[in-house]
């Protein structure tokens, strides 16, 4: 991996008005927004045949899940949220949500020409869907590369989560209540209040939190500071475990995690990664304490 060349691809959404003036932001509707690929529509990206290439995938919007396909090509994971995996993960499309990182590693087409990256259409629940649209467009051109090889093994696991005995276990509650007045985004049946801590840690603790969602939406999860390890989904154990700090809460399911609360006392969040549901009350106050 060392030495291919790099490609940092920031997702973002605007909504442009008919002059093509930006929205403002709180005056934007999700389903008119234009995605952007490093602040530019549609741009292009060269790769000769046969080059591996290292794509950093940063999704930056405020509340899109995207479904990422490149055709005519796999797309090779290589790390999360800015942690390696320990094996290589060939996928045909890779779903990065809200707030979310993923490298992947791309080996040129054998033939030239030109390849759409695409977000694909994507429906998550009743409320939740993405449309199809263009992000950029690859060109596959120039002189081919020989010898590169995708690698299979990375690098190992600093230590795997899964099989040790924790010091305490939490359950923590995502819901969404929509009545006659303002939806409200709820913790454990609460809006966030900055000044109330909701969950005490003990510095070097190590927990397990079992995160529900009551709801018909996803919640990506996310909490500051310390990454986490994912080691049950809707209460179905995981093979392979990796350091991340943002996972998708299903609809009506669950993440188990494991984490580990290091270096650092005092106060920080977690949060849904849907900036709406966050800035409308969907976060908490964890305080770790020596």
């Amino acid at each position: 991996i060392k030495g291919l060349t790099e490609q940092t691809l920031v997702f973002q959404s605007v909504e442009f008005d008919e002059t093509g003036t930006i929205v403002p932001a709180d005056n934007q509707d999700i389903h008119r927004q234009t995605k952007t690929t490093n602040g530019l529509i549609n741009p292009t990206i060269n790769i000769r045949p046969g080059e591996i290439q290292r794509w950093r995938l940063v999704n930056a919007t405020a509340e899109t899940f995207i479904l990422l396909g490149l055709e005519g090509h796999p797309l090779y994971q290589i790390a999360k949220d800015g942690n390696a995996l320990t094996r290589t993960r060939k996928v045909e499309r890779l779903l990065i949500e809200p707030g979310t990182r993923a490298d992947v590693l791309v080996k040129g087409h054998q033939f030239t020409g030109a390849y759409e990256l695409r977000q694909l259409l994507w429906l998550g629940s009743e409320r939740q869907f993405e449309p199809d649209e263009l992000l950029a467009t690859i060109v596959v051109d120039g002189e081919p590369v020989t010898g590169q090889v995708v690698p299979q093994d990375l690098i190992p696991l600093s230590e795997n989560l899964s099989g040790l005995t924790v010091d305490r276990t939490r359950e923590i509650r995502f819901d969404v209540k929509r009545c006659d007045g303002p939806t409200q985004f709820l913790i454990d049946g609460q809006m966030v209040d900055m000044n109330r801590v909701d969950q005490t840690v003990r510095l070097g603790a190590f927990e397990e939190w079992t995160i529900y969602n009551d709801s018909a939406d996803w919640h990506p999860f996310h909490i500051h500071v310390n990454d986490f390890q994912v080691v049950k989904v809707n209460g179905e154990t995981v093979d392979v475990v990796s350091w991340e700090d943002t996972r998708g809460l299903p609809p009506f399911g669950s993440i188990t995690i494991r984490h580990r609360f290091l270096d650092f006392t005092g106060k920080y969040v977690y949060h849904c990664h849907l900036l709406f549901h966050e800035d409308h009350g969907m976060m908490g106050v964890v305080e770790v304490v020596a």
